[in-house]
């Protein structure tokens, strides 16, 4: 007997060292980043996009990781630049999959997305927020069931400028498209918000050099048009708006999408943005009306950073991603997608995005806003 003692002893010692082992792993576990991934341009052209919807993610995600992050486990975003590529963000997103993220946030671009998708449905990782409002990327046919939009579509967006811009004596409009992925895509759903039977709307084509956008602002100008409503991104839209303005004088009006709105269009045209019409998908950052907006800027505020169309959309993408997060079962690919098919919202009192069951768009709301002298956006 007394021979067993120190056997038992020391086996007692082994088992409750092993336990002690064993719960410093699994502390060690919970303690570490939930990722999400986030390939984006964040040079090139369109970096600009980028950088503000990083800056609104940030932002917003530091004071979710001071209250705890997600079930005591922080989160971090993992970012890759695509520079606006698709062959490069297709690679971004085999990548930040290798490395084990739960879901992609706050991808940019129409043909990005239509390159990333497939890639998608192989990986089973689900994507949250994306820049582009494409129609392409919704039909039945062309939609994704590992992508959830978080905005309206650029569908929702023609038909409300088609619906609110007779309103305001603005009948003659006239269509002009960037010749690229971006424009193409718009093109059709704004045809099916202007054309009338027997009457289809005015469309000119914008080309991408100097002397197409020459050409095309002396066939707007024959068009006479009450408003030009733009379908181009990127640096193209600011330079078209500018030398518009300066053949036909400031009081040329402009309507652009959502998603050309930021500091790409304030910083380049300055004053001359005021009274460019844009459509808002979210509520105003600049307002304090609203909880969405009113916590947005405080936590832009606690970052030191300014205000913006653009890191506001990148705010709420990042919040309903985390929202997913809490409602799924696990931080997993599976896990987030199996919450995103039961439904997900993310109240913000006078505003909401909805997740229905079985849905893949949270939000269709749409007004109208326009640009002051200062760059800010009055509902």
């Amino acid at each position: 007997m007394r021979m067993l003692l120190p056997r038992l002893a020391a086996c007692l010692t082994l088992a409750l060292g092993a336990m002690n082992a064993g719960a410093q792993a699994t502390s060690s576990a919970a303690q570490q980043p939930i990722v999400l991934g986030t390939t984006a341009p964040f040079s090139g052209a369109f970096a600009e996009y980028g950088e503000e919807y990083r800056k609104g993610a940030d932002a917003c995600l530091a004071p979710i990781n001071a209250a705890g992050g997600v079930r005591g486990r922080p989160i971090r975003i993992a970012y890759l630049d695509d520079g606006y590529d698709a062959k490069r963000a297709v690679a971004n997103v085999r990548e930040l999959a290798g490395q084990g993220v739960a879901a992609f946030v706050n991808v940019v671009g129409t043909g990005v997305m239509l390159a990333v998708q497939p890639v998608l449905e192989e990986i089973k990782t689900p994507l949250i927020g994306t820049s582009s409002g494409a129609d392409a990327l919704r039909t039945p046919e062309g939609s994704s069931p590992w992508v959830v939009h978080t905005k309206a579509s650029n569908g929702d967006e023609f038909a409300g400028f088609a619906r609110i811009l007779p309103t305001i004596g603005m009948t003659r409009v006239v269509l002009v498209v960037q010749d690229n992925a971006f424009g193409k895509a718009g093109l059709e759903s704004a045809r099916k918000a202007f054309d009338k039977p027997g009457q289809p709307a005015t469309v000119i084509q914008m080309g991408t050099d100097a002397a197409g956008m020459t050409t095309a602002i002396a066939n707007v100008r024959k068009a006479e048009p009450h408003v030009v409503v733009l379908i181009a991104a990127g640096a193209a839209a600011p330079e078209f708006i500018a030398k518009y303005r300066d053949a036909a004088g400031p009081a040329a009006r402009v309507a652009v999408l959502n998603v050309v709105g930021g500091r790409l269009l304030t910083d380049r045209l300055k004053e001359q943005v005021s009274g460019i019409m844009t459509s808002m998908l979210y509520p105003s950052p600049w307002t304090g009306a609203r909880r969405a907006a009113r916590e947005y800027q405080a936590a832009m505020s606690q970052a030191k950073q300014e205000p913006s169309l653009l890191s506001m959309e990148g705010c709420l993408n990042l919040r309903f991603a985390v929202a997913a997060l809490r409602a799924a079962d696990e931080p997993t690919p599976a896990g987030v997608r199996r919450a995103l098919d039961k439904g997900v919202t993310l109240d913000l009192g006078d505003f909401a995005l909805r997740l229905a069951p079985g849905s893949r768009t949270a939000s269709t709301y749409m007004t109208l806003g326009v640009y002051r002298a200062n760059g800010r956006v009055t509902e």
